[in-house]
């Protein structure tokens, strides 16, 4: 009796920790809101080569220059650069964002605004793309992230 006493906490033993620790538990999704510094941007041209093109705009002891997807659909571009004193100052140029489904519309913020597919976003990285046509060449540019700390 003993014996099968102990075989049955075993076996509900066992049973337990293959239940809590099932691949079917999942964190909160992903979100786009938050501050995210620019790392890379990747341009492709109809049957020509990639271009990767690292960022290299941030100000040497300033800030890090970041793209900000506030509440409310608030975008916020923001850039750090130096004065003639050595003092950092920074640039924002607002405008507004909405993302449905894996779709981001970017209005009013300078040469960032349009609509772009969003081919990854994680709670440490984003990748977004779009693609433009002119005189029948097409043009990929995707724009790699990375959330601020």
């Amino acid at each position: 009796m003993k014996k099968i006493k102990a075989l049955m906490v075993a076996f509900v033993l066992a049973g337990m920790t293959v239940v809590s620790c099932s691949s079917d538990d999942s964190g909160p999704a992903a979100t786009i809101d938050g501050q995210w510094n620019q790392d890379k941007t990747i341009v492709k041209i109809t049957n020509g080569p990639s271009q990767t093109i690292k960022y290299t705009g941030n100000e040497t002891g300033c800030d890090k220059d970041y793209l900000e997807f506030a509440s409310a659909g608030v975008f916020n571009d923001v850039i750090f650069n130096k004065n003639g004193g050595g003092e950092c100052l920074q640039t924002s140029t607002l405008g507004t964002w909405v993302k449905n489904e894996d779709m981001l519309t970017i209005n009013d913020a300078g040469f960032l605004s349009g609509t772009y597919e969003i081919l990854k976003l994680s709670g440490s990285a984003l990748q977004i793309s779009t693609t433009s046509q002119s005189a029948g060449t097409s043009t990929t540019t995707t724009i790699y992230l990375k959330k601020a700390n």
